[in-house]
């Protein structure tokens, strides 16, 4: 590996086991790695470090050749169709022979041909666009995956994997994430500070790097961060839900206790907007349902104990 000043590459998440790249007797040395990385690294240590990450798990949508081949098949079967009504407008004029046009069974053989190529042309239609459909759904990869990916390379001197090979890196909106995770704003907020997420609590000792990337690469655990921000999240719902309860028994002026109650259920649904992975009527629901807990309290303190 070449000693460089790169930062090291955040990964998380559970990978593979360590497997050791270098044998005793004849496993390449540190040096001969770092002059050969196209040798020793090549595509098994790459893919290799993709698969220590769902979140590195990127690749190409293709959107502009995808939609050039739908154009192209849509185009395809509309000339089937036009030959289809052509036949159709032919077998059905008055001075051509008696044909049957209400029959499958005895129809035409050139009629049926055309028929079979339209069935086989349309499924192939349909199977590509409803793939089209899936792959529309994944969203753009973050620019902060694509990074630690490039510092992969950049380790290597971009020579572990032919430059050609590297560029589709270079079409960033193109790219996606084949694993879908859903992450808390909270938790995505972890992920974009390079400073937060390769904070030492983090650090997963049970999942070493190769020992030829052992400087450069370390390894976080996904399942500490999430757990992180699940008990934050969950000391903020519990806070909001006690603290207005003895802010408003200390108070007596009816008017004051509504001005809390606003504050609370403002804050309350900024909280769960930008906090939580939740959707905006998922958050106007539960917002309404804590706004109707505290109007239970607006009564403390008026008179009774």
């Amino acid at each position: 590996m070449m000693n460089r000043p790169t930062p090291n590459i955040s990964t998380t998440g559970q990978s593979s086991e360590t497997c050791t790249f270098r044998s005793e007797r004849s496993g390449p040395s540190e040096d001969e790695i770092g002059r050969k990385p196209w040798k020793f690294i090549g595509y098994k240590g790459y893919a290799k470090f993709i698969a220590s990450e769902e979140d590195f798990y990127i690749v190409r949508r293709f959107d502009a050749l995808n939609v050039r081949v739908a154009l192209s098949l849509q185009d395809e079967i509309s000339v089937l169709e036009e030959q289809l009504s052509q036949l159709d407008n032919l077998y059905s004029q008055r001075d051509a022979d008696d044909v049957n046009n209400g029959t499958f069974r005895d129809d035409l053989e050139d009629r049926t041909s055309l028929m079979i190529t339209i069935s086989e042309r349309l499924y192939h239609y349909n199977k590509f666009m409803l793939q089209q459909s899936s792959l529309r759904n994944y969203s753009t990869a973050p620019h902060r995956d694509i990074k630690s990916i490039r510092n992969w390379h950049h380790n290597y001197d971009y020579a572990a994997i032919s430059p050609d090979e590297q560029k589709y890196l270079d079409h960033e909106d193109d790219l996606f994430c084949v694993v879908q995770k859903q992450k808390t704003p909270l938790r995505r907020m972890i992920d974009s500070s390079r400073r937060l997420r390769t904070l030492r609590f983090w650090r997963d000792n049970t999942n070493k790097a190769p020992e030829y990337e052992a400087r450069t690469v370390t390894y976080y655990s996904d399942r500490r961060m999430d757990g992180f921000a699940s008990a934050m999240i969950m000391a903020v719902g519990v806070t909001m839900l006690i603290t207005p309860i003895w802010v408003l028994q200390a108070m007596g002026n009816f008017t004051m206790k509504l001005v809390v109650i606003t504050a609370f259920v403002l804050v309350f649904l900024l909280i769960l907007s930008f906090a939580m992975a939740s959707k905006p009527f998922e958050a106007l629901g539960a917002t309404a349902a804590y706004a109707a807990v505290l109007m239970v309290f607006i009564q403390v303190g008026t008179g009774g104990p």
